[in-house]
């Protein structure tokens, strides 16, 4: 794999990760709000993750039954199909 070809937007589950990471105590009551301000954090970059893999899947010259196949992916596994997409779907013809 040529390192000059990774997908930028395939980090962004790993800031998400980091962004998690924290060493410091804290009471219930913030745990309790640091977990929704995560999970705020997390909601926002999958939409940011299958927004990108949308608009890709749209700008590519791809066939209208690979577009409708990726999109359907992308849309009802969206962790998951984004991922898959910008992995194995967008550089490859032979999928799907």
């Amino acid at each position: 794999m040529n390192i000059r070809k990774l997908n930028p937007y395939l980090f962004l589950p790993a800031l998400a990760l980091l962004l998690t990471a924290c060493g410091e105590e804290v009471s219930a009551g913030e745990a309790v709000a640091g977990g929704i301000g995560i999970w705020a954090i997390g909601s926002i970059l999958l939409l940011i993750l299958v927004v990108l893999a949308v608009i890709d899947l749209i700008k590519k010259p791809y066939p209208m039954e690979k577009k409708l196949i990726w999109g359907a992916i992308i849309l009802f596994l969206p962790y998951l199909g984004a991922i898959l997409y910008f992995l194995i779907g967008r550089n490859r013809s032979s999928v799907f």
